[in-house]
């Protein structure tokens, strides 16, 4: 296993939360908390393994060169916009859409590129507006339903300068 920034960040949160559940209500919360856990990995797991799976069948179905040419840092602003749009289509929620959007950044697809697909993906949720509309209306629900149409391309343009300015390696 790599240990990288990432994960040490998120051990040093998930650390600082045991010890403020502790603080709070002694082990009685930590258990609470932990049974809860336990509730959420059951109904998570599934959606998780095959988001994992489908994101490692893209490894070697699709040929890397592929998607270096659709969607590598050379596709510049055709492949934000093969990007945000692919994004609008990807559905199953976090547990599989980054898994599947890791294994196509890791099979060579460009930072821009990636940033539109993740926005597209999750500002874009397929069949939203149908619950958006009894709860918001027509108008509210109209107006979210078309801005996450326009903001994936633009979120991928300035991602993908930010990236380029924090000089990630």
């Amino acid at each position: 296993m790599k240990i990288d920034s990432a994960l040490l960040t998120l051990v040093a949160l998930l650390i600082a939360a045991l010890v403020v559940a502790f603080w709070k209500g002694r082990w009685q919360l930590v258990w609470t908390a932990l049974k809860q856990t336990g509730r959420n990995f059951r109904l998570m797991w599934f959606r998780i393994l095959l988001g994992i799976t489908f994101g490692g069948l893209i490894q070697v179905l699709v040929p890397k060169d592929l998607i270096a040419q659709w969607l590598g840092p050379a596709s510049g602003l055709k492949g934000i916009l093969i990007g945000s749009y692919v994004g609008l289509f990807v559905s199953g929620g976090p547990y599989v859409i980054l898994p599947v959007i890791a294994s196509i950044y890791n099979a060579g697809a460009g930072p821009a590129q990636v940033i539109a697909l993740l926005a597209g993906g999750m500002l874009h949720v397929q069949g939203v507006i149908t619950w958006n509309i009894p709860f918001f209306g027509l108008r509210l629900s109209l107006a979210e339903y078309l801005i996450s149409l326009v903001l994936p391309p633009l979120i991928g343009i300035a991602g993908g300068a930010l990236y380029q300015l924090l000089n990630i390696a």
